[in-house]
Parts: structure tokens; C-alpha cells; sequence
């Protein structure tokens, strides 16, 4: 309480408070339209007087910040990580404007042998979904996260992924069969090994 006049100090940050209301919105998946909504205002005007509604587009850039920030520490964290890492892709049509959406994660263990997972990349796919396509976005995302060395495995959704390295699998079928055909052989794979 403030000794000259009664009142308690309080300390009012707009900055702070836009940022609350960009993690609000994010994570309830609410529409940036929510800050022209009358009901909404008034109701922020009744709980802050000094806060400043935002547009939408100084709302969009802050949740651009945010993303750009979680993006960041995603990357150290998978840069800094000395395990291989597996990668999953999914790739799905939007059913209201058919338009072609990827999500690429990344799994592997942390130095605490914790399971981690990130987001890498959530990307629209232009048409049509050819596997050269595919793999040319999957690729891109690879080498912009600087992964494509430490990479272990990688499942895909569909068979296009599959047809890019098709002749690889086919490679790793006969290599399995070779030295699983004969008893001989595989203690001999079993010795070279060890």
C-alpha cells in the first residue's frame, strides 16, 4: 500500500499483458478476430482499464514473436542433443478448402534419457502431392534444422514417402535375408557385431 495516498501500488505492464493475451489465444485456438469482438473488449476494459486492446495484426505479429522464440529454444534443444534423432511426417487435406497441409516431428532421448518430441515444421504443400514433392519438403526441413546427419529413422504416412526410397528398403530386404538365410551366417553377422 502506498503510504501517501492510500492506494495499492500496482504495476501495470501493456507489453506483458499483450503477450498473456497472444498465449490466450493460442492456446484455447480462439480467432484473431476475438480483440474486435465488443463483448470481449469490454470485459478487458472491466478487468484492466489501462490495457490498450490490440488489432489483429499487432496481435498476429506477437503470436509471430512467440512462435519465433518457442521455434528457437525447439532447435537448441535438438541442436544440443547428442542422441540420433527419429522423424515422423503426416500430411492431410484441409476438408473445407482442400489445400494440403505436412507436420514433420522429431522424437529422440535426452541427455536425461527422457523421451522428448518437437514440432519441427508445419507446412502447406502445394499440389500435387508427388513424392518428389514430398521429399523435397521433408528434405528442406532436414537441412534447415540441421538434423540430417544425426537422423536414425524416419516413418511416413503414405506410400509416396515410401516410393523416394523404395530401392533403399529393397537394399536392407536383401541385406536382412542374406545374413539371416543361413545358420552360418548369421553367427557370423552375431560375431561381427560384438
Amino acid at each position: 500500500m502506498d503510504s501517501t495516498t492510500g492506494v495499492n501500488a500496482y504495476h501495470f505492464d501493456q507489453d506483458e499483458s499483450r503477450k498473456e493475451l497472444a498465449y490466450m489465444i493460442i492456446l484455447h485456438k480462439y480467432p484473431l478476430s476475438i480483440v474486435d469482438h465488443i463483448g470481449f473488449r469490454r470485459y478487458s476494459t472491466s478487468l484492466q482499464p489501462l490495457f490498450k486492446m490490440v488489432c489483429r495484426n499487432t496481435i498476429k505479429k506477437e503470436i509471430m514473436r512467440i512462435y519465433d522464440h518457442e521455434r528457437e529454444k525447439s532447435m537448441h534443444e535438438i541442436e544440443k542433443n547428442r542422441s540420433r534423432i527419429a522423424i515422423t511426417t503426416d500430411m492431410w487435406t484441409s476438408q473445407h478448402k482442400r489445400r494440403g497441409f505436412m507436420v514433420a516431428m522429431a522424437y529422440f532421448i535426452d541427455d536425461f534419457w527422457r523421451s522428448q518430441s518437437q514440432v519441427m515444421r508445419f507446412i502447406y504443400v502445394s499440389s500435387p502431392h508427388t513424392k518428389e514433392v514430398l521429399s523435397d519438403v521433408l528434405l528442406q526441413t532436414l537441412l534447415e534444422w540441421n538434423i540430417d546427419r544425426k537422423l536414425s529413422t524416419m516413418t511416413v504416412d503414405n506410400c509416396n514417402g515410401l516410393n523416394v526410397i523404395g530401392s533403399c528398403i529393397e537394399k536392407v530386404c536383401e541385406s536382412v535375408g542374406f545374413w539371416t538365410g543361413l545358420t552360418k551366417r548369421r553367427q557370423r553377422f552375431t560375431d561381427m557385431a560384438q
